[in-house]
């Protein structure tokens, strides 16, 4: 098989990766707030097919989320929630491949709305946790400048956790405390961020953040693999 017919099924497996647009919001925690209107300014963007949302502590089956090609979990007070099998249906979820995004309150260490099981245990999610959330204003520290970044030009936020970077993570950007920001492993991106704006208290462009990191950027690793085929310029831009 010549370089040129390899470079080619590359990009059309690329290409199919890309028009994968059915997303799921599922929070935890949050009954009676605005989990439906995330899925609203998400289905507004116009960047996907279709967006549904879930508020729903548990019972959740890996079957519920494989039925969409892209999940938004994010968790806020503690109620009835277990998070070891929270953490585990999510765990299952990203070992499919699909992407994965996480938000606030989902590394906060205040317990039953705190991720456990094996997206915490198997090092899956991007971020560990370093401490109870913190509660202050912070903007935009610092960015890599990629895909994720694209529209985001200033953000305000309060919610947000104490996290550290987990290993073979990849740190794309931090939040003017220094603390962790926006990190992704694979297929799976932590947005250090509550993406619920019925509590107020963020700004700016918060929903183009999480719009991006649900869309198809290339995972780490992508593009550097293509590139051996002369396609290491290929980058979807918005």
């Amino acid at each position: 098989m010549s370089t040129k017919i390899v470079a080619a099924m590359a990009f059309v497996a690329l290409a199919g990766a890309a028009n994968a647009e059915t997303v799921l919001v599922w929070s935890t925690g949050n009954n009676g707030y605005g989990t439906d209107d995330i899925a609203g300014w998400l289905q507004a963007s116009g960047r996907f097919d279709s967006v549904s949302y879930l508020n729903q502590d548990n019972g959740v089956s890996l079957a519920t989320l494989n039925a969409y090609d892209k999940v938004l979990y994010f968790s806020n007070t503690s109620t009835t929630q277990d998070p070891t099998a929270i953490g585990n249906t999510l765990a299952d979820f990203a070992d499919t491949g699909k992407r994965l995004v996480i938000g606030t309150f989902a590394w906060a260490d205040q317990g039953g709305n705190t991720l456990g099981g094996r997206i915490m245990s198997d090092g899956i999610s991007p971020f560990t946790i370093a401490g109870s959330s913190i509660y202050s204003g912070v903007t935009i520290g610092s960015t890599d400048g990629s895909a994720f970044w694209n529209g985001v030009n200033a953000m305000y936020g309060l919610f947000h956790d104490n996290v550290g970077v987990a290993s073979g993570a990849t740190l794309r950007g931090s939040w003017s405390d220094g603390t962790p920001l926006l990190a992704t492993k694979g297929n799976v991106v932590a947005v250090n961020l509550f993406p619920d704006d019925t509590f107020g208290n963020v700004s700016g462009d918060y929903r183009q953040l999480f719009t991006n990191a649900l869309d198809e950027v290339p995972a780490p690793g992508t593009v550097g693999a293509l590139s051996i085929f002369g396609l290491a310029a290929l980058r979807r831009r918005r």
